[in-house]
C-alpha cells in the first residue's frame, strides 16, 4: 500500500528540500595560516532527523472497527501537534504506513535555517549534552568526566522528552507509559491497567471540553460585564450634560439679573428692588437645581454600587446554595444528565431567576463526580464528617447579610 501524507511534503518533496539545503550548506574551517575557508558538507555527516511512532492495536483492528479507528485517528492527530510544538517549522512531513502489522507514522526534519546542516542540534537531547560539557569544560573538568557528565544530561533530557510524549499524547490517547513486562505485569493486571489508561484519557477530554465551556461562560460574562459598564457610563455622560446645562442657564439668569439691575438703576429705586427681589429668586431657585441634581447623582452612584453589589452577593449565595445542595444530596441531575434538580423550589426559582443553570450545570456535575470519589475512598463517619466541614464554609457565602434591593 503506498504510505498516506498526513502533514507536509512528498518523500520525494524531503528528498529535493533536503538536497537544496546540503547544497547550500557549508561549515568553516581554520587553516594552517590562520585563514578561515568554507568547506561543503561531508557526505557523513548526519542531515536529516526523523522520528516513528508505533500505534499498539493491529492495523486489521484499526480498519475493521470504527471506535478503535477514531482512537487511532485522535493519536496520529496528537503526534502531529505534539511534534509542530516540538520542532517548529523544521518539521517537513509526517507518513502514515498501514502495510505492515502495527499502524504507524513517520515524521521527518530538516536543519533549515542551519548553515552546517546537522541533525543532531534537533535532537533537544542532544542540545543538553553539547551545553553540559561544554560547561563541564569551562568549568575545568577534564575531557572523560565533561564527556560522562554529558551522556548523564543526554539520557536525564531523554527521558523527560518521553514524559511529556507520554503527557501529551499517550495520556490523552489511553495509552500507558510502559508495557507490562517492564513492571512484571500478569495478563489481568496489565488489562486493568490498559482500561484505567482509556478512563483517563476520557476523563482528560472530558476536563478540556468543561475548561473550553468555562471560558466561554467567563468571556460571555466579560462581555454583558462591558455593556453594563457602557450603559453605566453613558448615564453618567447625560447626567453630567444636565448638570453643564444647569450652569449654564444659571450663568445666563446672573446675565440678566445684572442687565435688569443696570436698567433699574437708571429707572428709578422701585425698579431697582424689583429688579434685585427677582435677582435673588432666581439665584435660590437655581441654587435648589443644583442641589437637586447632585443629590440625584450621588443617589445614581450609590443605586449603581448597591446593585452591582447585591447583585454579586445574591448570585454567590445562591452558587453557594447549589454546591451546598449537591453535597447534601438535594441537587442532582436528572436521568439524561441535561437538567437540573431540586428538592428546595425555592433554590430552583432562585437560579432560574438569575439564569445561572447552564452556566454552573458543569460545575455542579464536576463538584459531584470529585465529591463521589473523594467520599467512596473513605468511611461514612469520614465522609459525613467532611460533607459538615464543607457545608460550614459554604453556609457564610449561602446566607447573605444583606437584605437590600432585587436586582
Amino acid at each position: 500500500m503506498p504510505p498516506k501524507i498526513i502533514y507536509g511534503l512528498t518523500p520525494q518533496e524531503v528528498r529535493e528540500k533536503h538536497d537544496e539545503i546540503i547544497d547550500a550548506g557549508y561549515v568553516e574551517a581554520t587553516l594552517k595560516d590562520g585563514t578561515v575557508a568554507r568547506r561543503g558538507i561531508r557526505k557523513d555527516r548526519h542531515t536529516l532527523l526523523t522520528a516513528v511512532a508505533s500505534y499498539p492495536l493491529l492495523t486489521a483492528q484499526v480498519a475493521d472497527n470504527a471506535a478503535a479507528r477514531d482512537e487511532y485517528e485522535r493519536w496520529v492527530e496528537l503526534n502531529v501537534r505534539w511534534l509542530k510544538d516540538t520542532f517548529g517549522d523544521r518539521l517537513v512531513s509526517v507518513i502514515e504506513h498501514m502495510d505492515e502489522e502495527h499502524p504507524h507514522i513517520h515524521a521527518f526534519i530538516l536543519p533549515l535555517g542551519d548553515t552546517s546542516c546537522s541533525a543532531r542540534h534537533l535532537n533537544p537531547a542532544w542540545q543538553v549534552k553539547e551545553e553540559a560539557e561544554a560547561l563541564a569544560r569551562e568549568s575545568n573538568k577534564p575531557a572523560k568526566e565533561a564527556v560522562k557528565l554529558g551522556n548523564l544530561a543526554y539520557r536525564a533530557r531523554g527521558r523527560e522528552l518521553q514524559d511529556q510524549y507520554f503527557e501529551e499524547v499517550g495520556l490523552p490517547a489511553g495509552l500507558t507509559r510502559v508495557g507490562p513486562k517492564r513492571e512484571r505485569l500478569s495478563r489481568e493486571q496489565w488489562k486493568q491497567r490498559k482500561e484505567q489508561a482509556r478512563r483517563d484519557a476520557a476523563l482528560h477530554r472530558q476536563m478540556l471540553a468543561r475548561v473550553e465551556t468555562l471560558v466561554d461562560a467567563e468571556a460571555q460574562l466579560d462581555v454583558e460585564a462591558d455593556k453594563k459598564a457602557v450603559e453605566v457610563a453613558d448615564k453618567l455622560a447625560r447626567v453630567e450634560a444636565l448638570y453643564e446645562e444647569a450652569l449654564s442657564a444659571k450663568s445666563d439668569a446672573e446675565a440678566d439679573a445684572c442687565l435688569i439691575l443696570d436698567r433699574a438703576k437708571a429707572e428709578s429705586a422701585q425698579i431697582k428692588q424689583r429688579a434685585l427681589t427677582k435677582l435673588d429668586e432666581e439665584s435660590q431657585k437655581l441654587d435648589r437645581e443644583s442641589s437637586d441634581l447632585q443629590a440625584a447623582r450621588t443617589a445614581f452612584e450609590h443605586e449603581k454600587r448597591t446593585i452591582v453589589r447585591e447583585t454579586v452577593s445574591r448570585v454567590a449565595s445562591v452558587t453557594a446554595r447549589v454546591l451546598l445542595g449537591v453535597l447534601m444530596g438535594k441537587v442532582r441531575l436528572d436521568e439524561k444528565r441535561s437538567e437540573l434538580q431540586f428538592d428546595d423550589l425555592k433554590l430552583a426559582q432562585d437560579v432560574e431567576r438569575f439564569e445561572i443553570a447552564p452556566i454552573i450545570q458543569k460545575a455542579v456535575v464536576l463538584v459531584s463526580k470529585v465529591w463521589t470519589k473523594l467520599t467512596s475512598a473513605r468511611s461514612t463517619s469520614e465522609a459525613e464528617s467532611e460533607r459538615k466541614h464543607v457545608s460550614e464554609a459554604l453556609k457564610p457565602i449561602a446566607r447573605p447579610q444583606s437584605g437590600g434591593i432585587e436586582p
